[in-house]
């Protein structure tokens, strides 16, 4: 079958591969679309020891099931679902203390890390990941609940109230989807810091505004209907993020990083104290975030067709990698259809 794996070089390329035999207790899913997370794009610079070549990325996927494994719980050829990906151990010290998505062994089987993923015409998985899909979600929507669970447990986190103002930093496919899915809980006070023009705009077409960082102290308050952010949620993956959203937090406000920065970031720490700002990270999300992502988009909460801004074929994935880690992109989500 086609897939898109990561060659010798690091680059990914298009191959034939076998398809995957379900084993006990796994489904074969039929992926229909696999979205481009923003960790992919790192995942080929890893090293060899740790993604080989011959790996095939992709967690973001919507499918039908295609074929069973023995012990499979009940699932029947021909449904539709999309795949929670991963399934915590419930045994390690992250689990015992309640916390599943940080399990240590979480995702050592989920496809596109621990298993060949979804950027190919199929994909193995255990029993357990799969989550049927409504009728009201199609496959490419269905290919945004993981993302869109990401963003719904940073608001969470956040603690923040609808009356409050809040502040998204980034409009990449996390910070659009922050955006959505503030609306969709009855946010009314949104505004986006994003330096690239494009992705501004196509934030904004979400109805809310953006401004580049150069102008986000003196314009943010403003947008905000002249209050500072109650909260800032960092999904930019920058150092950058969290020193502006320090800066522009007024006392007791709260901090979410949700985005992975790469390098260590400058923090004024007498801000922080000063200020008394509460900072907290975001990883990926729990079972309650995946089924509210899920509810969102089945009650057409999410405007999905704002967010997903191209649909590629499987063999154009290099091509949207290269668009994607460029400094310039107006791109927020796209899918892979193989």
């Amino acid at each position: 079958m086609r897939a898109v794996a990561i060659a010798g070089d690091r680059r990914l390329r298009a191959v034939e591969i076998d398809r995957p035999v379900p084993g006990h207790g796994e489904v074969l899913v039929e992926v229909r679309y696999c979205g481009i997370c923003g960790s992919d794009l790192h995942l080929p610079e890893l090293p060899a020891e740790m993604i080989p070549a011959g790996h095939v990325l992709g967690h973001e996927l919507a499918g039908v099931v295609a074929g069973l494994g023995p012990e499979t719980g009940g699932w029947a050829v021909g449904q539709r679902v999309a795949v929670f990906p991963m399934v915590a151990c419930g045994t390690c010290g992250p689990c015992r203390g309640g916390h599943p998505n940080l399990c240590d062994h979480g995702i050592d089987g989920g496809p596109g890390i621990g298993r060949q993923g979804g950027y190919a015409e199929a994909v193995a998985v255990p029993a357990g990941m799969l989550r049927r899909l409504p009728d009201t979600v199609s496959d490419a929507d269905g290919a945004l609940i993981e993302p869109l669970a990401v963003a719904i447990r940073a608001i969470r986190l956040t603690g923040v109230t609808p009356a409050e103002p809040v502040c998204v930093l980034g409009a990449g496919p996390i910070g659009a989807l922050a955006v959505a899915g503030l609306h969709a809980r009855g946010f009314g006070r949104v505004a986006v810091i994003e330096p690239a023009a494009g992705r501004r705009a196509a934030v904004e077409r979400l109805g809310v505004r953006a401004v580049p960082p150069g102008e986000a102290i003196d314009r943010i308050p403003a947008l905000l209907g002249g209050e500072a952010p109650a909260a800032v949620i960092d999904c930019t993956g920058h150092p950058s993020g969290a020193p502006l959203a320090i800066e522009l937090l007024p006392a007791g406000g709260r901090l979410t990083i949700a985005g992975l920065p790469g390098e260590p970031a400058p923090i004024q720490l007498d801000l922080l104290a000063v200020k008394e700002l509460v900072v907290r990270g975001s990883l990926v999300y729990a079972e309650e975030d995946f089924a509210e992502a899920l509810g969102h988009i089945a009650a057409g909460r999410i405007p999905c067709d704002r967010i997903i801004t191209t649909i590629a074929p499987l063999d154009q994935a290099a091509r949207w990698f290269a668009d994607l880690s460029g400094g310039a992109t107006a791109q927020v989500k796209v899918l892979l259809r193989p």
